[in-house]
């Protein structure tokens, strides 16, 4: 019988913390255009864009969950069955549930519905296939598409389970591969388009989840924050990683800067270098940070953080439908209000969406089909 590998409850916090990072891109969003040429501006462009990294962990994780879950089982028709429904049933149910909820709210409030019901059903179809029935559903296509990709990956390590050493660096060269062929070998066509919403662009980060999964047992020393750690000489490799982290943040961040402010015109590789050198370190530092943040598990800030991050994906599905009607409220101040008013959309997508999805999954028995997996008690192994 295969041993059960230790659980890891400090993903949740993992979750909790890439989930606050993308309520905090959304509730940003429109504030660049609207602080452009203040004293606002800055500050804003720096949550906007050092929280990029949240998708990038998300990948990250999904990557270290799966290869952590499947690595030592048989690759069988019934263990490929089982993946596929569960996904079936947890990802693409709650993914179908509410695009036509977004595509109703489109039509409804671009008052559309006149059109022919051939292009209606066309429209569906195609923000259905492609991820754009809003503005954050494409992430849902990239996982499906590692998905599809996974078995052929897994089967590749469980062969060869060397070849795991080398993942993040096979994961850095097909995504930079694919970017330098998508800035100059294509057209501006159907391709560049949807550069965000194809698997390519986040090879790096799914490959390096992968690669720290197969090895975790081996890495957990260098990954975990601990005195003995401290002792043992690891304590000066955390904060030099900690350091770059921010460093690269920075400096993506003034890239984005004097490009909005001075029009600066270089060459938009360093805008992807910058972008995914910050992303990569956030995955290991937001690693830490869940099991530092962790703690014992017993504290309040631990345990509201693992049950934000255990309803991250229904969070994540809702929170744009509240910060669409939060946004109808009429505003009127200064900068600080504006601010107030921007922290306020934050808390709102965040608390409110937490809300509905918790009590959705405590009292609803058939909450799953719009918020996916239900929070699970605690239990050897990690969910996949």
């Amino acid at each position: 019988m295969m041993k059960q590998k230790e659980r890891i409850p400090q993903l949740d916090i993992f979750r909790a913390i890439a989930i606050f990072a993308v309520l905090a891109i959304h509730a940003t969003s429109r504030t660049l255009a609207e602080t452009l040429g203040t004293s606002m501006f800055h500050p804003f462009l720096f949550i906007n864009k050092f929280s990029q990294f949240a998708v990038p962990s998300f990948v990250f994780l999904s990557g270290f969950v799966l290869f952590y879950n499947y690595i030592d089982r048989p690759l069988s028709g019934k263990t490929l069955g089982k993946f596929y429904s569960r996904r079936l049933i947890y990802i693409i149910v709650p993914y179908v549930m509410f695009s036509l909820m977004y595509f109703i709210l489109k039509m409804t409030a671009g008052h559309t519905w006149s059109l022919p019901p051939m292009e209606l059903a066309s429209k569906l179809g195609k923000y259905l296939l492609t991820g754009t029935a809003y503005t954050h559903l494409y992430y849902v296509i990239i996982i499906i598409q590692f998905y599809v990709l996974f078995p052929l990956i897994l089967w590749c390590l469980q062969k060869v389970r060397s070849l795991a050493a080398w993942a993040p660096l096979i994961g850095l060269a097909l995504q930079w591969g694919f970017v330098v062929l998508n800035k100059y070998m294509t057209n501006h066509g159907y391709w560049q388009l949807t550069k965000g919403s194809l698997a390519s662009t986040y090879f790096s980060y799914f490959l390096l989840g992968a690669g720290i999964a197969v090895y975790y047992g081996s890495l957990k020393k260098w990954l975990v924050p601990s005195r003995e750690g401290w002792r043992a000489g690891r304590g000066s490799v955390w904060v030099a990683l900690w350091l770059l982290w921010i460093a690269a943040g920075v400096v993506h961040v003034e890239l984005w800067f004097n490009n909005f402010t001075k029009k600066t015109v270089i060459n938009s590789l360093w805008y992807e270098a910058f972008s995914n050198l910050h992303a990569l370190l956030s995955c290991l530092v937001l690693l830490q940070l869940s099991f530092l943040l962790y703690g014992a598990g017993r504290s309040l800030t631990a345990r509201l953080l693992t049950s934000a991050g255990a309803c991250s994906f229904g969070i994540y599905l809702i929170h744009p439908a509240l910060l669409f009607f939060y946004r109808k409220l009429p505003f009127h101040g200064g900068s600080l209000a504006y601010t107030a008013a921007i922290a306020g959309g934050w808390l709102v997508a965040l608390l409110v969406s937490w809300l509905i999805v918790a009590i959705a999954f405590r009292y609803v028995k058939p909450a799953w089909i719009v918020f996916g997996s239900a929070p699970q008690k605690a239990k050897p192994g990690v969910q996949s």
